[in-house]
């Protein structure tokens, strides 16, 4: 397996209520994806985009989930929040470390 990283940089005009959908989010994203999906992180750009970093443990459950998970009524109150996408990438991870 290649762990893989998607990238998304997006427009939000109201982050504070789309970080409130973030729980339920991360919830379905467990149920549905199970041990494929490795974690999340949400964060602001300087320039005021929303940076959405998560990873998977492939490159097939990353494409499976950006495939499904925009039009799933379930996840309707996340992605209901987002305006325009700037970018969408998926990368393979090929060095980690931690402290």
């Amino acid at each position: 397996m290649s762990t893989t990283i998607e990238y998304v940089r997006f427009a939000c005009a109201d982050p504070e209520q789309l970080t409130a959908h973030r729980a339920s989010l991360i919830a379905l994203l467990r149920e549905r994806y199970g041990s494929d999906f490795l974690g999340a992180h949400l964060a602001r750009s300087e320039d005021g985009s929303l940076l959405d970093f998560i990873l998977w443990a492939s490159p097939e459950a990353a494409a499976r989930a950006a495939q499904e998970m925009p039009g799933d009524p379930a996840a309707e109150g996340f992605f209901s929040l987002i305006g325009e996408v700037h970018e969408m990438r998926h990368a393979q991870i090929l060095h980690s470390a931690r402290p």
